[in-house]
């Protein structure tokens, strides 16, 4: 969603509160609005002494005694709504931030698996982390400000025009101009926002990218940051918008400053040619000053505000972008699984993009307590086949049936039910060995994790870590090898007993230790689960029950065994052939 002004902002911060009469953020909005109120009839009282002072006789029923009074009850009324003022809008802050949060969480569960590899899941860990955090700041903050200076600027207008109407007039014609500026900067303020915000995302992409390739950059002789093409670029773009932002919004300040000190000034100039005409009382044209004065500073407090409030739109548009992502349809419960294991595509059509389809028809079958691998050239589509079984996105055309059911007529728990996935990019909790294994089924006892533990090879890893199983293995498991972290996985499949397995083999070369533990793990596997393998490796292409060759056009090319489609010939045999070859190869051959 794109946020355009700031009417976008506070209609996305009410989604952000419960509506209602008791809530704390209505009682923050109350004691904002009286806070408000009794500034105003405070310095409208000033305005009243300084009448009943000049003339020595009451003014509004009140003499200047009274008016004392009323001014020092103000003042004491005042500092008590600010302070209560303070303490509901903090509070009210901290809700905000835990409503972000908590709906942002329940979001997440509903989002399709296929929306975490966008760009979009990228500015997710900074919304919730720093960008919460602002938007709560914000609310405490600029919403506070702008709501109690408006409120005692409308009281003054009001009260100057009753007391002396052309001075109340002209204070709300100059009111209405600067409030017409304020809507011109408002919208250039964002086009400022937006123009600097993917420069901010991609250089934190960058950075991050820079981080974790260190190993590589630096075995390449790449240990400058200036040696990043991507990221020195990314640098530099960022400081470009950075200086044009800074010289837009110097130019904002400097108008908007200027047009209060030009209603200051005018106010001046008007109260003392009055005060001149004898008009006005001397003692009550230096009342009027002070008062002009305290609006200006109002003036320069909302637009200040109002700046800081604006400088939230990214954040904001990041929320709603989160909150207002489509997820997939999904029924009230699933049907019974009529072939439970198996695994269809039928005529499958995807397309990441409207003109390219990365599957255009594709139909393969693997029946119950089969191994099937999948092979095919890079980005023929052999991870979005086993994506689309998890349901990452919806096909474009035909079905995708696991056990039976289209995978569009179960709900998400049921299919992930059935599902056991077991990809390369392997993600730990920052949590213990153990706790990290029983993701797989968390009411699996300990002989069961024992179990699945030592038939992945995990328990070996166990015995050599001092802490053993409490050992924590750092966020992403950093802790452990990638070879430690996929047997890890592989626990956690086997732990999960899921009648169908999606297998994406490390394309790396593992260490003897891991390809037996996974070997073994993958056999155990086997004689009780489908498996659907995305296959590097010969030996494991060469054990499936059934191997299906992808073209790289969208189709399939081949199917059958190993002996089968070597004996045919085409693009399987060229592909095991060139395979053998590589395997083969050594220096000095």
């Amino acid at each position: 969603m794109s946020i355009t002004g700031l009417s976008d902002i506070l209609r996305e911060y009410s989604r952000l509160r419960p509506e209602g009469p008791g809530t704390p953020f209505a009682r923050a909005m109350a004691l904002r609005v009286v806070a408000g109120a009794v500034q105003g009839a405070g310095l409208l009282s000033l305005i009243e002494l300084s009448t009943a002072l000049a003339s020595d006789a009451p003014s509004g029923g009140l003499g200047a005694g009274g008016w004392l009074v009323v001014l020092a009850v103000s003042a004491g009324a005042g500092a008590v709504a600010i302070y209560h003022r303070e303490k509901s809008a903090y509070g009210s802050a901290f809700l905000v931030m835990r409503r972000l949060h908590d709906l942002i969480g329940d979001r997440l569960t509903k989002l399709p698996l296929g929306w975490f590899v966008s760009t979009a899941a990228g500015r997710l860990s900074r919304l919730v982390s720093s960008g919460a955090m602002q938007v709560g700041h914000s609310y405490a903050h600029a919403m506070t400000g702008i709501v109690t200076d408006t409120v005692a600027m409308l009281i003054l207008t009001a009260g100057l025009t009753w007391w002396y109407p052309p001075l109340g007039a002209f204070l709300a014609g100059c009111l209405a101009v600067h409030v017409l500026l304020m809507v011109g900067a408002n919208h250039l303020d964002l086009r400022c926002g937006r123009f600097r915000e993917p420069a901010a995302v991609e250089l934190a992409e960058r950075i991050v990218e820079y981080a974790r390739c260190q190993g590589v950059l630096r075995a390449c002789g790449r240990t400058e940051c200036q040696g990043d093409r991507a990221l020195a670029a990314a640098l530099t773009e960022e400081r470009r918008r950075a200086r044009i932002l800074l010289w837009a919004e110097a130019g904002i300040n400097i108008v908007q400053g200027m047009s209060a000190q030009i209603i200051a000034v005018l106010m001046m100039v008007l109260t003392v040619s009055w005060a001149l005409s004898r008009n006005l009382a001397p003692l009550e044209a230096v009342a009027v000053i002070g008062v002009s004065l305290q609006v200006v500073q109002y003036l320069t407090n909302v637009g200040e505000l109002r700046m800081g409030f604006l400088m939230q739109a990214p954040s904001i548009s990041t929320a709603a972008e989160v909150l207002d992502a489509p997820t997939l349809p999904e029924p009230a419960s699933s049907p019974a699984l009529p072939e439970p294991g198996a695994l269809e595509l039928d005529k499958v059509v995807f397309r990441y993009e409207a003109d390219t389809p990365v599957l255009d028809g594709v139909s393969l079958r693997v029946p119950p307590r089969t191994m099937t691998a999948l092979v095919g050239p890079s980005g023929s589509g052999k991870t979005t086949v086993a994506r689309l079984i998890a349901r990452f996105w919806d096909v474009d055309g035909g079905r995708v049936r696991v056990g039976g059911t289209d995978v569009r007529e179960m709900t998400t728990a049921d299919l992930m039910g059935q599902l056991s996935m077991v990809f390369q990019d392997v993600y730990l909790f920052d949590d213990t060995l153990e706790a990290n294994i029983r993701v797989g089924r968390s009411g699996a006892s300990h002989e069961e994790v024992l179990a699945a533990a030592e038939l992945a090879g995990v328990s070996e890893i166990v015995e050599r870590l001092p802490e053993g199983w409490e050992t924590r293995v750092g966020e992403g498991g950093t802790a452990l090898s990638g070879g430690e972290r996929q047997r890890i996985s592989v626990a956690r499949a086997l732990l999960k007993r899921a009648p169908v397995l999606l297998f994406d083999e490390a394309t790396s070369a593992l260490d003897a230790q891991n390809e037996a533990n996974l070997a073994r793990a993958f056999a155990e596997l086997r004689s009780r689960a489908t498996v659907l393998v995305i296959a590097h490796k010969l030996d494991t292409i060469r054990a499936a029950d059934q191997i299906v060759v992808l073209d790289g056009a969208g189709g399939v090319a081949q199917v059958g065994t190993h002996a089968e489609l070597l004996a045919a010939g085409g693009m399987y045999k060229e592909f095991w052939e060139q395979r053998d070859k590589a395997r083969g190869w050594a220096l000095g051959h």
